[in-house]
C-alpha cells in the first residue's frame, strides 16, 4: 500500500459527515443523534424546540415520516422539501412537549410483508432517482444477493445499524419502552385512502402523487422467509392488527348507536 492510499482513505472519511456521526455519537444519521439525547437528556433537548418546521407549526400539524409508505409525497404537498426527514414521535415531543400534546399528529403504515419487499428493492437498487442509499449502506449491503442474504444482515444489527427503510415502523411512532403509539391518528397504505383524504381536507391540499416510488416485480416469500420477517417486525404486526381492530370496534360501536337510534 502507497502512502497516498491510507490518505486518500482518510479524505474519504473525513469527507462522509456520517462516519464522523457514528464515531462521535454512536449513530450514522442527524435524526437518530437528537433522536438518543431525547431519552438521555430530554431537558437539553427542549432547547432545540426551533428546529420543529415553521410549516407544520403552521398547520398544528405533526406528520412522521415512515420510509418506504409513500411518505415523502405527503411532506412535499404539506410542508415541502425542507422536511423530508425521518424523525421519530418521541423527536417532537421531546422538542417541544406542549406542541406535540397540542397539534394533530399522523402517520401512514404499510403492511410489513409489502414494506419489506420495498426495502428490498431499495436497497439492491442504490435506492430511488429521488432518494439515494446512503453510501454507507450501499456498501454494507454490497454482498447481499438474494432475500435470505437481506434477512441476516437486518438480524445481525439493531436499529440505529440499520438505515431508516429497514427499520421497524412502530421505531417511529411508538413510545421505544412501552410500545404504546404516540402518534395520535394512523392510517394504513391501500387501505385508508378515503380516511386519508377526510383527515386532510381541512389542510385543502388536492389528490396525493406517489413520489419516490420504486418499480419492482412481486417478491415471493416462502414460508420460512415470512417467519423470519414476523419475527423481525413482530412490532408491526401487532401495531397494525390493533390499528385494525380499533377501527373496527369505532364501526360497531357506530352500527350499535344507529341501532340504539332506531329504537
Amino acid at each position: 500500500m502507497t502512502i497516498a492510499q491510507p490518505c486518500a482513505e482518510k479524505r474519504r472519511f473525513f469527507a462522509d459527515p456520517k462516519r464522523i456521526n457514528r464515531l462521535l455519537f454512536g449513530a450514522w444519521y442527524e435524526e437518530d443523534i437528537y433522536d438518543r439525547f431525547c431519552s438521555a437528556l430530554p431537558a437539553v433537548m427542549r432547547a432545540f424546540r426551533g428546529r420543529i418546521p415553521a410549516a407544520m407549526r403552521a398547520r398544528n400539524l405533526i406528520f412522521v415520516h415512515v420510509p418506504r409508505v409513500a411518505g415523502t409525497s405527503i411532506v412535499r404537498t404539506l410542508f415541502g422539501d425542507g422536511c423530508i426527514h425521518h424523525y421519530s414521535m418521541s423527536y417532537y415531543r421531546a422538542l417541544d412537549p406542549a406542541f406535540a400534546r397540542e397539534a394533530d399528529s399522523f402517520a401512514l403504515l404499510r403492511d410489513p410483508f409489502d414494506r419489506f419487499a420495498s426495502a428490498y428493492t431499495f436497497v439492491r437498487a442504490g435506492g430511488t432517482p429521488s432518494s439515494r442509499l446512503s453510501d454507507v449502506f450501499v456498501r454494507q449491503t454490497a454482498g447481499i444477493a438474494t432475500v435470505d442474504d437481506y434477512l441476516s444482515f437486518l438480524e445481525a444489527r439493531g436499529p440505529l445499524d440499520l438505515d431508516f427503510v429497514m427499520r421497524p415502523q412502530s421505531w417511529f411512532v411508538c413510545d421505544r419502552l412501552s410500545g404504546v403509539p404516540l402518534v395520535k391518528d394512523l392510517f394504513l397504505l391501500g387501505e385508508d385512502a378515503g380516511q386519508l383524504a377526510a383527515y386532510l381536507a381541512p389542510q385543502k391540499v388536492g389528490p396525493l402523487p406517489w413520489l419516490n416510488r420504486a418499480q419492482r416485480t412481486p417478491l415471493l416469500l416462502n414460508a420460512r422467509q415470512r417467519r423470519r420477517i414476523e419475527r423481525l417486525y413482530a412490532d408491526d404486526f401487532a401495531l397494525i392488527d390493533s390499528v385494525r381492530s380499533e377501527r373496527a370496534k369505532r364501526v360497531e360501536d357506530v352500527f350499535r348507536t344507529a341501532g340504539i337510534a332506531a329504537e
